[in-house]
């Protein structure tokens, strides 16, 4: 790709890149900032801001942010600090996301480092604290995982939008906010109660993920700057479709992904019983021995590696890896679809239409 550098895990078109540059010294800006305001609260509160700096300095695709912009310059707003600040807000709300994602899953790393709250629990074994590193870790990374929220509400508050502007925006995101969670517990609910169907899956993959990193970003961006009603709707069809691509992606790379380049083991997901759409057709076209394995093993506590291979096998022999690979590319082409040159101007438009190849199509 022409122009293109890596950021994560994608190459990202040069001019993406380039915002991720800014967004991340805006990161790192603020929450330097509220460290600083808030440490008067009493010194040990800094380890929260500690563990917010290391996640974020770990890396991330910064898809969320960049997306915001690309939005807010659809409805003829320019990248400008306020911008900037209201994108890092987004980055802020992921950071919140993922630290409880892994404190839920237990899963032990991310972004090729430990996860909060394992690395939170050697804080402690380091430190010769009393009490059980283990639950020191999991209450603090949810407590990391908290204050990450709140930053990111102060963050979009603060980003200098006024309130004809900031304050839609602001209903935008407290509705993805709800969605994001909903999501995540329908997530956890699939998973401890099984057979879920793949209507379902496909549900639970656009609120838990989907809906706040394409639909919400993009359209919070148009918002603050001021887009009219057809312009949102085009980008509800594109942010819709192509955040379910990315998150069926997420779930292959999750099953068959290098844990070299995607920085999370290939084990945890069905481990944890995750009910994904990968899944839900495998269990559709399997039968006799081979369905009990993946509808009664995956998800329990006893499950065996030699199980989660043999899982892993019936995902691919199934026929289910090829048919979620296909439909990814359905929901890439309906977002180059909605982009309309009518409605959404042309040079945003190209750049849109490129990220949603960068995004849906990742590397295993």
């Amino acid at each position: 790709m022409a122009g293109a550098r890596t950021i994560g895990t994608l190459e990202l078109p040069e001019a993406c890149a380039q915002l991720v540059t800014r967004i991340d010294a805006e990161l790192g800006r603020f929450v330097a900032e509220q460290r600083a305001e808030v440490s008067g609260e009493g010194p040990g509160v800094e380890g929260l801001f500690a563990e917010l700096e290391r996640v974020i300095e770990a890396g991330g695709k910064r898809l969320r942010p960049v997306f915001c912009c690309l939005g807010l310059r659809t409805a003829g707003g320019e990248v400008d600090g306020r911008c900037i600040r209201a994108a890092a807000a987004l980055e802020l709300l992921h950071t919140f996301a993922i630290v409880h994602d892994d404190v839920m899953d237990r899963s032990p790393s991310r972004r090729g480092v430990a996860a909060s709250w394992v690395h939170l629990a050697e804080v402690h074994r380091r430190s010769g604290w009393i009490g059980e590193p283990p639950s020191y870790g999991l209450a603090a990374a949810i407590l990391a995982g908290d204050m990450a929220l709140v930053l990111a509400d102060r963050a979009l508050r603060r980003s200098g939008f006024g309130p004809e502007r900031l304050l839609p925006a602001l209903k935008r995101y407290d509705r993805m906010r709800v969605e994001v969670v909903a999501g995540q517990f329908l997530d956890v609910l699939g998973a401890h109660r099984g057979g879920t169907t793949e209507p379902e899956a496909r549900r639970i993959a656009v609120l838990k993920s989907g809906g706040y990193t394409v639909e919400a970003p993009v359209q919070i961006g148009a918002i603050l700057a001021g887009a009219d009603e057809p312009l949102l709707a085009a980008l509800s069809r594109y942010g819709v479709a192509l955040g379910e691509a990315f998150q069926l992606r997420d779930d292959v790379l999750g099953v068959f992904g290098d844990p070299a380049v995607t920085g999370k083991d290939r084990e945890s997901d069905l481990r944890e019983g995750k009910r994904t759409v990968l899944l839900a057709k495998a269990v559709a076209a399997a039968a006799g021995q081979d369905r009990r394995l993946l509808e009664d093993r995956i998800g329990r506590p006893d499950v065996t590696s030699q199980e989660l291979d043999r899982a892993r096998d019936l995902l691919e022999s199934t026929g289910a890896l090829d048919a979620t690979l296909a439909l990814i590319d359905d929901l890439v082409a309906r977002a180059g679809d909605a982009l309309d040159p009518r409605v959404v101007p042309p040079d945003v438009g190209s750049v849109l239409s490129e990220m949603a190849s960068v995004v849906a199509v990742r590397r295993l």
